[in-house]
């Protein structure tokens, strides 16, 4: 039985090797938001923001925005984390050129029209504010809720470029948003391998929610060719829990997050899934030699 185990936990292991190997950035929210992995530490701003059981608590009062005058600065104006400038773009100009994904954990507490989960990029408003904007202004986002009204009100990743249309994935018809009170397991995969545009990939719970060309749901392929560029973007704003716009501030606790030079697959979404946040993976090398360890005590055994 031993053995048994043992061999499926190497399985999911390997399942994600590939993804664990091109880990960047990770923040696991252990009484801060430092990065375990790399030097991007993040920085929490405001006042509301708490560390309880390995999560980190935004917890925004109602009406809470994120625009140039209350970012989180003031007592009363909320709480967000500020990663450094570039985190984003550098983490895809990395490894797999091209190609990053963004990993987390999150539980909402309150769903708000529009409040961003994870955001990078620039707002017309330029660094430190959230004053919209498209066309030079690029960005991607992570909503837990869009905001039409209730028809269709789900969890969307959307993309924005230099001078296009934006782009975006939810779920087909009026699909549903990140439900309060329970965790979800999101990942978004932004790759340019092949270059521009790219496609836009995003799982949740361990299942592909749906998949796009970046900014061509209105196939204009003029707009294509001035996809967003994930290596150069200028994300000097790189959030959790604010937008780019001047949105509510999000409500919710997050396990954990993670930032890959890589695109990950639908068998890295199922095994990470499985394994859940916080956790060392094991490495493929020391599960085969404790497997082969144990086949051989149990070989001689039955001798």
């Amino acid at each position: 039985m031993r053995l048994q185990l043992l061999l499926g936990t190497c399985l999911v292991a390997l399942g994600a090797s590939t993804a664990s190997a091109a880990l960047v950035h990770r923040y696991t929210f252990d009484g801060n938001a430092n990065d375990s992995v790399g030097t991007a530490n993040g920085v929490v701003m405001g006042n509301t923001a708490s560390f309880v059981g390995g999560q980190i608590v935004l917890d925004n009062p109602t009406g809470t925005g994120s625009n140039a005058f209350n970012n989180g600065a003031t007592p009363d104006s909320g709480s967000y984390v500020d990663f450094p400038n570039f985190t984003f773009s550098k983490a895809a100009a990395a490894g797999q050129y091209g190609a990053v994904s963004v990993e987390l954990w999150v539980t909402m507490d309150t769903n708000r029209d529009w409040s961003a989960l994870f955001s990078a990029g620039i707002s017309s408003g330029l660094e430190g504010n959230s004053e919209g904007g498209n066309d030079n202004f690029p960005y991607v986002q992570m909503v837990p809720r869009t905001g039409d009204g209730g028809a269709g009100n789900d969890f969307r990743v959307t993309t924005n470029g230099v001078a296009g249309p934006e782009s975006w994935v939810d779920a087909p018809g009026d699909g549903t948003d990140l439900q309060p009170g329970v965790e979800e397991h999101l990942i978004a995969v932004f790759d340019q391998l092949g270059g521009l545009p790219g496609t836009l990939t995003v799982y949740r719970n361990g299942a592909l929610y749906g998949t796009t060309v970046p900014i061509a749901n209105n196939l204009d392929l003029a707009a294509m060719a001035t996809a967003f560029p994930i290596t150069t973007a200028a994300d000097v704003n790189v959030w959790l829990g604010r937008s780019q716009w001047p949105d509510a501030l999000l409500d919710a606790s997050v396990n954990e997050l993670r930032i890959y030079s890589h695109a990950l697959t639908a068998a890295d979404a199922a095994a990470n899934n499985v394994l859940g946040p916080n956790v060392v993976v094991p490495e493929p090398a020391a599960c085969v030699l404790a497997a082969v360890g144990l086949a051989g005590v149990a070989w001689r055994r039955r001798r």
